[in-house]
């Protein structure tokens, strides 16, 4: 099913898609923008390697924009469709309502509700914690994720944002919501 959104102002990511030759021109327009301490070829290749694994998930479009009102607050969107292993119930609003429940079992701390957008009901959460790196390295994760099953019956979209600064989780999610009330389907002539 193709799908429209309207991303963050200031968003700089790319599409990923089935056509390497676009992706390849997507990774390497950005390496032109972004490209600091390497060269424009050497930052799209690292970009391009990214793909195949991205593609191999579900993920649509992947980029960062500024969010919060600190200087240096980013934000990480991410965008995948899953496929339902079978068809989905045709009552979406029960579907809906379980997915909401099975997310409270495997994330017990973060906020989840039900919501209604445009394209349907949605499920909405919110949640942070800490992201352990190597060497001792830990950062405060706040994300904002909303679940969409599609009305192809068949797919469901996930929208996640990302954020490190704890100050950013309301921009975090006002970011999000806009994202996802604006997802809607393309008619395809």
């Amino acid at each position: 099913m193709p799908l429209q959104i309207d991303l963050p102002p200031g968003f700089a990511g790319m599409p990923v898609g089935t056509d390497d030759k676009m992706n390849r021109g997507h990774a390497w327009t950005i390496a032109e923008n972004l490209a600091s301490g390497t060269s424009i070829q050497e930052f799209g290749s690292y970009l391009m390697a990214l793909v195949p694994s991205m593609r191999a998930n579900g993920i649509r479009v992947f980029g960062k924009f500024a969010v919060g009102r600190r200087k240096g607050d980013v934000a990480t969107l991410t965008l995948g469709v899953a496929q339902w292993p079978e068809t989905a119930p045709a009552d979406p609003d029960a579907l809906v309502s379980a997915m909401a429940e099975e997310y409270r079992s495997r994330h017990k701390r973060a906020v989840v509700k039900p919501v209604r957008l445009p394209i349907g009901p949605a499920i909405a959460a919110i949640s942070g914690g800490e992201f352990h790196l190597p060497e001792g390295d830990v950062r405060t994760q706040i994300k904002a994720e909303y679940q969409i099953p599609l009305p192809d019956g068949r797919s469901v979209v996930i929208l996640s944002v990302v954020a490190e600064s704890e100050d950013a989780w309301p921009a975090v999610a006002e970011a999000t919501a806009k994202v996802a009330w604006s997802l809607r389907s393309q008619d395809v002539a």
